[in-house]
Formats: structure tokens, C-alpha cells, sequence
């Protein structure tokens, strides 16, 4: 177990991996309880994200289970490094953080994370780096503008005359009621990125770094507090004058994500950041298979798979949904796998194993695999499965992937080039 009594203000948690011990007055317990209750509800987890344990003489025990980001309870923040990173070498938040804009919004230009592989510099330290860099490459020709929509009334008609508004018209006809548009700077690309500021200026903990981020929301005074809806914000749109800002909105997006519906309004009370891990990883995968597909002239899907004719009695059919389905360029089903956010044994589970075999025998795919994250490279596991009833066999692979070669600048392609050999059959035993 690690000690963490001599660094109160910020605790580093593995995922699922040994608790820290506390002692019971360097954290407000009433405060953890809320953020608990708050993350389980915005997270849907089927239990607390920090579990809390009394162990007597005055000492408490910390250990994160299902997510990862940062827990802020009074003037500690709570750091938890997902199970499938390494904190050995120091450099996980950048790695977590190369994972998430794959998930999110594609390729970052790694100048802006590749100065940063420094042990001592927090997750939201980072973020506030690359928002930071990336504000001021984007914002250098100024903000993005829009015209927006707006309702008026006046003497002279401006834009349309509004006849939703007869009414008002009526009772007072030297008024003219009407709808115009007008170009504006209060966007929802500018309203998310003022929120971003002002977030990341609480959370941070190098001094400098808060007083930047307070000066751009200081800039963007005139903008409205309030940040878009998530589902919008995922709408907003980069022109080519402005993709330096792609990071800047990354962040806000991800912010949005993880802060849960309480902060979209503002709230910091429970100030903080989580993912569910398990999400972010099987989404991760499923954009390293899409490359490895593309490179080969393939494409990549989900769809719940419906099979088994009912020859007797009153029921359905039959359903199972893989994780991620190969085709090739005829749209036919070459290879199935699933991600499983799992610690890696010398046989996976039985029920993991039965749907995907049973999917591979549904859809006539010889080539299929389990998906695992590791933080050490280790060889892959094969298994010709036969089938006693004159099927063709099933070539089972267990494909650990290391997440932490991510730390290197072509790690991604290494990663890809791992599923790609797969699908190419370099692993797989011959008959």
C-alpha cells in the first residue's frame, strides 16, 4: 500500500490497483461521500468511484474503481491513473491524454504534448498547457463569429417582419415587431471556450498557469458564462483559418464529458473531471481496428447480430453484438473482436470466449480476437478451436496491445500495425 501522508494536496490512485492510506482528518469525508454519490449518479456506476475503508488507529484507506480523471474534495485533488497505464514512468497523463483526443476528435499535433512527459505535472496542469498552446496558435486571427437570430422590435423593419408576435403588433402598431441576423462573437465555440478557461483557472496548480487561463476568460468577458449543451458542442465546427483551436475545443469537450451535468451549469462545488475507463478504452479500440481496416482496404462496424431460426415453440431469435466486425470491400465479415477492459490471464473468461466464438461460427469468421490493454508488451495467444460437428475451425487470439508505447511519437502506428498483423494472420497457428 502507498503512503500518501506527506503529499496532502494531490493523491495519485491506480484504477483498481493498492489503496492509499490517509489519516482520517487530511480529508472531509462528508465531501468525499457527496462527490461519490454526485459521480456514481452522472456516471451511472454501479457502486463509488473512490471506496472508503476504516482500518482503525486513526487511518482510512482510498481505491478508485471504473473511472479515471480527477476527484477534487476541498483542496485535495485526486488523480487516478487508469489500470491499463503505467505510473512508473511518469508520463501516463499524456498518454491518457492521447487516447482521449483519439476518442474524441482524431489526430492533436503532438508538438503540443510532446514537452510535457514530466512526472509533476497534473492532469488538469496539462490540459491547461495544451489549451493554453492551443489557444494562442488559434485565436491569433481572432475568434470564429456566426450570425445568430434574434427577435426585435423598432420602428423601422430590420430582417423579416416576425408574424409570431401579430399580437404585440396589434396592441401596438407603431412598433414593428421582426427577426434579423446578426453577426456575433457570443458562439457556442466562444461560450465553451470562456468555461474551459474559467474551469481549468480552479483546478490548476502552478499559479502562473491559473493567472493565464483567467486572462483569456477575462477576454472573453463579453461572451456568455453558460457553455453549450454537450450536443452541441460536438456540433461546433472548425474552418481551416482556425484549426489551430482543435485542442482548445478537445478539452472543452472532454471537460464537458467529465465534469457530469451539475458543472454545465456552472457549478463547482464538486469540481473535478472523471471518464468511465472502460468506455474510453473500448472506444480507443475501436479507432485503432478502423485504421488497421482502412489500411487494408476494409471498413469497421457495430450492429447487433440476430441469428437462430425458432423451429418450436414461442420465443425470438437469437442475438449477440461484437465489438467490432471486419468487413472487406465486398461488405463481407473477415474477422471479429472485442475489447475487453480486463486484466490479461494465460485463458480469458468463459463467457467472453462463448460470444465470440459464437459469433465467429454466426457470421462464418474463421479470425477472431480478445483485445486487451497492458502496460508491457507481451506475446499474443493463440487457439485453434475445432468444431465436432464439420465446421471449419476458429483461430482464437488473445491480443494484448501496450497502451504505454503511446509515450513514443509513433506509438499509435506501432499499435495499429499490432492489430494489423493480426488481421494478417501473422499470429495464428497453422492446422
Amino acid at each position: 500500500m502507498a503512503d500518501a501522508m506527506t503529499s496532502p494536496l494531490r493523491i495519485e490512485l491506480q484504477e483498481y490497483g493498492e489503496p492509499v492510506v490517509l489519516k482520517v482528518g487530511c480529508i472531509d469525508l462528508d465531501k468525499l461521500a457527496e462527490a461519490n454519490k454526485h459521480w456514481r449518479s452522472a456516471l451511472g456506476l454501479s457502486g463509488d468511484p473512490i471506496r472508503v475503508e476504516d482500518i482503525g488507529n486513526g487511518l482510512l484507506k482510498l481505491r478508485a474503481e471504473a473511472v479515471t480523471g480527477v476527484v477534487c474534495v476541498g483542496n485535495i485533488d485526486i488523480e487516478i491513473v487508469p489500470k491499463f497505464l503505467s505510473t512508473t514512468g511518469g508520463s501516463w497523463q499524456t498518454v491518457l491524454w492521447r487516447i482521449l483526443t483519439v476518442v474524441e476528435g482524431g489526430k492533436i499535433d503532438d508538438s503540443l504534448t510532446s514537452a510535457h512527459h514530466l512526472p509533476t505535472l497534473s492532469i488538469p496542469d496539462l490540459l491547461a498547457e495544451v489549451f493554453l498552446a492551443s489557444y494562442a496558435k488559434g485565436a491569433s486571427r481572432g475568434l470564429p463569429r456566426s450570425y445568430a437570430t434574434q427577435q426585435g422590435t423598432g420602428n423601422t423593419l430590420q430582417g423579416k417582419f416576425d408574424t409570431s408576435r401579430l399580437g404585440e403588433w396589434v396592441a401596438r402598431p407603431w412598433l414593428l415587431p421582426y427577426v434579423a441576423d446578426n453577426l456575433t462573437d457570443d458562439i457556442p465555440l466562444a461560450r465553451l471556450l470562456r468555461w474551459s478557461a474559467e474551469f481549468l483557472a480552479t483546478r490548476v496548480k502552478v499559479p502562473g498557469r491559473s493567472c493565464a487561463m483567467r486572462e483569456i476568460a477575462a477576454g472573453l468577458a463579453h461572451i456568455g458564462k453558460t457553455p453549450p449543451y454537450l450536443l452541441e458542442a460536438q456540433r461546433i465546427y472548425l474552418g481551416p483559418q482556425h484549426q489551430g483551436l482543435k485542442a482548445a475545443k478537445i478539452i472543452g469537450l472532454l471537460l464537458l464529458k467529465g465534469t457530469g451535468v451539475h458543472h454545465a451549469c456552472g457549478d463547482h462545488n464538486l469540481s473535478g473531471f472523471l471518464w468511465n475507463s472502460d468506455t474510453i478504452y473500448e472506444n480507443y479500440v475501436y479507432k485503432l481496428c478502423r485504421h488497421a481496416a482502412i489500411l487494408r482496404g476494409n471498413r469497421v462496424n457495430k450492429a447487433e447480430i440476430k441469428f437462430g431460426q425458432v423451429i418450436s415453440g414461442k420465443g425470438d431469435k437469437l442475438k449477440t453484438t461484437p465489438d467490432i466486425v471486419f468487413l472487406n470491400e465486398d461488405r463481407i465479415p473477415v474477422a471479429i473482436a472485442d475489447a475487453k477492459y480486463k486484466h490479461i490471464t494465460s485463458r480469458p473468461k468463459a463467457q467472453d470466449t462463448y460470444q465470440l466464438l459464437a459469433a465467429g461460427h454466426v457470421l462464418g469468421c474463421q479470425n477472431v480476437s480478445l483485445i486487451y490493454p497492458v502496460a508491457v508488451d507481451r506475446e499474443p495467444i493463440v487457439w485453434l478451436v475445432e468444431s465436432a460437428l464439420g465446421g471449419r475451425a476458429i483461430q482464437l487470439t488473445v491480443l494484448p496491445i501496450n497502451l504505454m508505447c503511446l509515450t513514443q511519437p509513433k506509438g499509435q502506428d506501432a499499435l495499429i500495425d499490432n492489430i494489423g498483423d493480426w488481421l494478417d494472420g501473422k499470429y495464428t497457428s497453422k492446422k
